[in-house]
């Protein structure tokens, strides 16, 4: 049983997509696969590829350790005065940079680059990308929040399309995302994505379409 709560509620926030840009982007999806046999799937975060506050704990415990030793050289004290202090600076720091804006602010590219990745092959897997009959399954995985877009291509397209052919379409999402035009922008990749996939893996006759062409919003 739920219980009602008195005061003003919160306002929820924005879809990071509109009904009309979700179905704007699966039309371009299955326009693409008129002209390559590719199976495209797109993937949209709504959140942060990393959610936890791991690195303001870990930047809050380091400034705790670290920045009462200048005391000592002004303000001689007990080892039992420096560890009450350097256990208040970590619980003020901890309230901080644990703050999602803050927090989120902490986590090295890298880290958020590897989140992306690991996020983007389980998507992969997780939706059947894996085991389309060709071996052509592409994900196009975007986290706007992080401006961070990852494409995950199986055996048959990665043997046709270099990796490093895929740079400039994510390049163009996340320009595009920068701008206010997110929709536009992942509508116009997975356009590309088609052209650049349709001289090698080309739509043949009675190619059916083993894949959804909905978007996935996580």
């Amino acid at each position: 049983m739920s219980r009602g709560t008195t005061g003003r509620s919160s306002q929820p926030s924005p879809p990071i997509l509109a009904q009309e840009e979700l179905e704007r982007i699966s039309q371009s999806i299955a326009q693409a696969e008129q002209v390559t046999r590719a199976e495209i799937r797109v993937a949209v975060s709504s959140g942060r590829v990393v959610g936890h506050s791991f690195h303001g704990i870990l930047w809050a415990a380091l400034a705790a350790l670290i920045a009462p030793w200048g005391l000592i050289a002004v303000l001689p004290m007990r080892s039992v005065s420096l560890l009450a202090i350097q256990a208040g600076c970590f619980i003020v720091l901890c309230l901080l940079l644990t703050r999602p804006p803050v927090a989120a602010r902490l986590v090295p590219l890298a880290a958020r680059r590897h989140a992306a990745r690991v996020m983007a092959l389980e998507l992969f897997r997780a939706h059947g990308l894996h085991q389309t009959e060709a071996r052509s399954g592409l994900l196009i995985f975007v986290a706007p929040r992080d401006r961070l877009v990852e494409i995950v291509a199986d055996d048959g397209v990665q043997a046709a399309i270099p990796d490093e052919a895929w740079i400039s379409l994510c390049g163009a999402v996340v320009e595009r995302a920068g701008q206010g035009a997110l929709a536009e922008g992942i509508a116009a990749a997975v356009t590309q994505a088609g052209a650049l996939l349709a001289p090698h893996l080309p739509a043949l006759p009675g190619d059916k379409n083993e894949l959804s062409d909905r978007v996935v919003l996580i």
